[in-house]
């Protein structure tokens, strides 16, 4: 019997088919199975090495930028991101307490040494 036939008879659950031809067209459906998988993850890694290739063409002609240029627009951006964080922390805390934000005065911003999330933190504390 051929593979084709036996796949057919396979179809058909009123089809006698001894043991071993039940065996061999179990076998020969993993096997066609497993190369379609294999084939798709071929493809699906082929088209990651191609993205990976292209962002690596992009980071190289950026990285190609004036050192000076680049200190010039950190030194003023950092200004410019203070601002943004006081700002951003004032409207937070506003919103939070359902005040005004001409009511807070942001005289100083920390940053903390903690780094574990809040999530990390309130589960020690309730598994103690």
């Amino acid at each position: 019997m051929n593979i084709s036939q036996l796949l057919e008879a396979l179809k058909d659950p009123s089809a006698s088919l001894s043991i071993g031809e039940k065996l061999l067209a179990g076998v020969c459906v993993a096997i066609l199975s497993m190369a379609v998988v294999f084939i798709v993850l071929v493809i699906i890694a082929c088209i990651i090495k191609i993205l990976q290739f292209d962002r690596g063409n992009k980071q190289k002609t950026i990285s190609n930028l004036d050192p000076m240029q680049e200190s010039l627009s950190n030194d003023t951006s950092k200004d410019e991101n203070i601002e943004e964080l006081v700002s951003v922390i004032t409207a937070s805390i506003a919103a939070a307490t359902g005040n005004s934000t001409n009511n807070i005065i942001v005289k100083k911003i920390q940053r903390t040494n903690n780094n574990k999330s809040s999530w990390e933190r309130m589960t020690k504390n309730i598994t103690k």
